[in-house]
């Protein structure tokens, strides 16, 4: 009887063990089941109001940046809606972008996307993506970029400016278009080169290089370099001194070549220097023309 009794217990304690073990491993698959199914809940980032503003050693800003960060202690401080102030002479480039970064160790500012930039005399720089160097007070891009002051839009891949867009590089794919402000009805004068392009805005004044094309309603000059005056109170293309392989071709079709030439657009004047030859409409050339003005 004793025997009998020891069995069944045995065998109750094997049940309760097997039924224990059953129990743990469908325990672990649900868990695991769930870890799978539920999707992991990262860690809320907190974004705070991020502004700053460094001064040169004479105690004047330099530059001041604000936007929304989430991390403020880090020497690289990652920005959203950038508003940047650089100054130059106390004067400041305003520059507003949806995202960028501060290098607190260079003092180096870089944002992208619908980045634009601005003066107190309303030139405008539009690009994707810029860099600032307040301490040299330049800001440049390799992306494509556009400046427009005044009458005058400048557009081109690469630039590179001082912090009051006073003057502006562009290295490649150049177009300048310079609307006359006293008659719009003659239509624009467009500029292009393959580059670089140098626009002096203090100066009034742009050298063009490299497969130079100058085009308005009265005829077309192309040539291997250009400079281009604008006039001080009207804003419109002055005066034009090219070289290098010049030819000028009016609405007729009638060209004239020479090694180079001065064009007074308010005198309605052109100096051709060096070898000149015109070819005239219908195929007859006159040749040898000696330097002057025509």
């Amino acid at each position: 009887m004793i025997k009998r009794l020891i069995f069944i217990f045995a065998v109750l304690v094997v049940f309760y063990v097997f039924f224990v073990q059953v129990q743990v491993v469908i325990t672990r698959k649900q868990r695991a089941l769930q870890a799978i199914e539920k999707p992991s809940v990262k860690p809320v980032h907190k974004v705070y109001s991020f502004a700053f503003t460094k001064y040169t050693t004479e105690g004047q800003k330099e530059i001041e940046i604000e936007g929304d960060s989430a991390d403020l202690l880090s020497n690289t401080v990652q920005l959203m809606n950038v508003m940047a102030k650089a100054y130059a002479e106390e004067v400041p480039v305003t520059v507003t972008a949806d995202r960028g970064e501060y290098d607190k160790k260079k003092n180096k500012v870089h944002i992208e996307q619908n980045v634009v930039a601005t003066t107190d005399d309303g030139t405008r720089l539009v690009t994707e993506s810029l860099d600032m160097y307040p301490t040299d007070h330049v800001i440049e891009t390799e992306k494509p970029a556009q400046v427009k002051k005044d009458n005058i839009n400048v557009e081109g891949t690469g630039a590179r400016a001082d912090t009051q867009l006073k003057k502006v590089k562009f290295k490649t794919n150049v177009t300048v278009i310079v609307q006359n402000a006293e008659d719009k009805s003659s239509g624009p004068t467009v500029i292009t080169c393959n580059g670089p392009l140098v626009i002096d805005y203090e100066k009034n004044i742009a050298h063009f290089k490299d497969n130079v094309v100058a085009k308005d309603t009265r005829g077309k000059l192309t040539a291997d370099t250009m400079d281009v005056y604008y006039n001080r109170v009207s804003r419109h293309v002055g005066k034009i001194v090219a070289a290098g392989d010049v030819v000028i071709e009016n609405p007729d079709g009638n060209k004239t070549y020479s090694d180079s030439v001065i064009y007074l657009a308010d005198e309605g004047r052109i100096i051709l220097g060096g070898d000149t030859e015109a070819l005239y409409f219908g195929g007859e050339a006159s040749k040898g023309l000696k330097k002057g003005v025509l």
